[in-house]
């Protein structure tokens, strides 16, 4: 009978264990993780993301006058290079021969002048004639245009090449010991002082920007973690399909209004435009996805102690680019979820993605 008894129990215990796990397993099932946010009114009209890229304003492109032959390069593509550094030599069989052949012309010339000379001193006593002379002064003014023009060949026979600026070696298409071709950059140098950053807005976004609206750059070099100031300069008038999303898009310049470090053309971009409206007051604004809607009204998860959700009505005014007004319903310092979703329920509770320790 006491075993009967001690069996008895010990399966009551097991049930109830077993219980205890599949309601605590069913109870921690039912504890979806979302994002939430703390709310805090701001002025602004919503805003836009967008996705860019850095671009050079200025792309400098070096020529040579004359088909030389390269001796040596310093640099390759991708090099950083700076004002007045030599970035390649040429070989220099070309003015050495501009050299003797100036030295030829230059013997000539004093030859043709002292027989000139000579000539003239035999006209004043009648042993040449004047046409002599003539003919003698015509050549002589024949060789110093000769001159002349070796001179000029002499000075666009360059020796080196400088960088006319400081920046990135963006394309370089000479080589040693070639004839480099007259008609084509021997290299490119993108002028890294001189950048501008390039984005792409969906043409729905484009009614809402503006000329001079200030916006918040992110380069993806710092993980999106800096931020630094920037200005519309150039909202583009031709649409294009998006490399990225494949819809239709403008192009939108920006120019930087700081330094931002480390930045090279080719670096991606993420940008915040924050738009401006007509009201200066601060007012509520939240994430559109934190919105729901339900027979004609929008409503929101409110959050509270344990984390526990409940189903708030609010009045919103849908707002350009992402963000949505709240007019009524909320105040500062609530925390909703952001990211809610229609299997949510009042009274759930739920994870926050937020917190480390739950």
């Amino acid at each position: 009978m006491k075993k009967k008894t001690i069996l008895l129990i010990m399966i009551v215990i097991l049930l109830a264990v077993l219980g205890l796990w599949k309601y605590y397993k069913t109870t921690k099932k039912e504890e979806k993780v979302y994002s939430t946010i703390e709310i805090h009114k701001k002025q602004g009209n919503g805003y836009i993301e967008a996705k860019g890229k850095v671009e050079v304003n200025d792309m400098i492109s070096v020529f040579v006058d004359k088909p030389l032959k390269v001796k040596e390069i310093f640099v390759k593509e991708g090099d950083y290079v700076e004002k007045g550094q030599i970035l390649m030599t040429f070989d220099d069989l070309s003015k050495n021969k501009l050299l003797r052949s100036m030295e030829k012309e230059k013997l000539q010339l004093q030859k043709l002048r002292r027989n000139y000379e000579i000539e003239k001193s035999l006209e004043k006593i009648g042993g040449a004639s004047l046409n002599s002379l003539k003919d003698m002064r015509e050549e002589i003014r024949l060789h110093e245009l000769t001159l002349e023009e070796l001179n000029e060949d002499f000075r666009k026979t360059a020796s080196e090449i400088l960088s006319p600026a400081n920046g990135t070696i963006s394309s370089l298409t000479a080589q040693e010991n070639y004839l480099v071709n007259t008609d084509s950059p021997l290299l490119k140098i993108a002028d890294l002082s001189n950048i501008k950053i390039v984005l792409e807005i969906p043409e729905y976004n484009v009614r809402y920007l503006k000329l001079g609206e200030k916006l918040s750059l992110a380069p993806e070099i710092f993980e999106e973690k800096e931020s630094f100031s920037g200005e519309i300069i150039r909202i583009g008038k031709i649409a294009k399909v998006s490399s990225i999303t494949s819809e239709n898009i403008l192009e939108v310049e920006v120019k930087p209004l700081e330094e931002i470090p480390y930045i090279v053309p080719g670096f991606k971009v993420s940008a915040r435009i924050q738009l401006q409206g007509d009201k200066e007051e601060k007012r509520i604004l939240i994430p559109k996805t934190a919105l729901l809607e339900e027979n004609g009204s929008f409503y929101v998860f409110l959050v509270g102690e344990e984390q526990k959700v409940s189903k708030i009505v609010v009045e919103a005014e849908i707002l350009s680019g992402k963000e949505a007004a709240i007019l009524k319903g909320l105040k500062e310092g609530d925390i909703i979820i952001s990211n809610p979703d229609v299997s949510l329920k009042e009274g759930d509770r739920i994870l926050d993605s937020n917190k480390k320790d739950q």
